[in-house]
């Protein structure tokens, strides 16, 4: 993709595995749908629905690459049902609204057409980022925050930050990852923009 600084998408990655972030990149659509295949492949999740927070952007193909396997959230929906199945999920899949470098981490919105639910209950998240998404610091990152509020005239009705898996080390000071919420969280960084169409 061309603008974006290598350097920043690199000071991301860095800080994000430091943070005990699993880290991905790929190029085309295949590599996703294999990726989503893998980690929902575990026998103990094979018979579990992957469940999707809403509105992906240019990765809205999810909706229909496998419907008798995905939910998603969409406006409309009874929300205790989606919780349900968020609870019994094998994993979640969301965008990201940007990414900071710095603290390597990402912020998720909530609004009416996504929930954040999927980033929550299931074991593992994927969080899909594009390069240009990646920005260089967590206060760039909070303007974008305001100045997305202020061009669509509402606030997201929630702002989550995700650093990595939820981790402590206050049981004999054996660290513990994922004590709320997924062990696993995946950042998906997307490389080639014209990659994610079918081949």
């Amino acid at each position: 993709m061309l603008g974006v600084d290598e350097t920043i998408v690199q000071q991301f990655e860095e800080k994000w595995q430091s943070n005990a972030g699993k880290l991905l990149h790929i190029n085309h659509r295949e590599e996703l749908e294999d990726l989503i295949l893998d980690l929902s492949a575990a026998d103990a999740f094979k018979e579990k629905p992957i469940v999707v927070g809403g509105s992906l952007g240019q990765w809205e193909w999810i909706r229909t690459w496998n419907p008798e396997k995905v939910s998603i959230w969409s406006p409309g929906d009874d929300p205790e049902v989606f919780r349900h199945q968020c609870a019994n999920a094998s994993l979640g899949i969301t965008g990201c609204a940007w990414a900071a470098a710095d603290a390597g981490s990402v912020c998720l919105y909530s609004q009416k057409d996504s929930s954040l639910l999927p980033s929550l209950l299931p074991p593992i998240h994927v969080v899909l980022i594009a390069k240009d998404q990646i920005v260089l610091s967590f206060h760039e990152g909070m303007g974008k925050l305001y100045q997305d509020a202020h061009d669509q005239g509402l606030w997201p009705s929630l702002v989550k930050i995700v650093a990595g898996p939820s981790m402590t080390a206050d049981i004999e000071g054996q660290l513990i990852l994922g004590v709320h919420g997924p062990r696993d969280i995946y950042a998906v960084i997307i490389d080639d923009s014209i990659g994610i169409q079918p081949n």
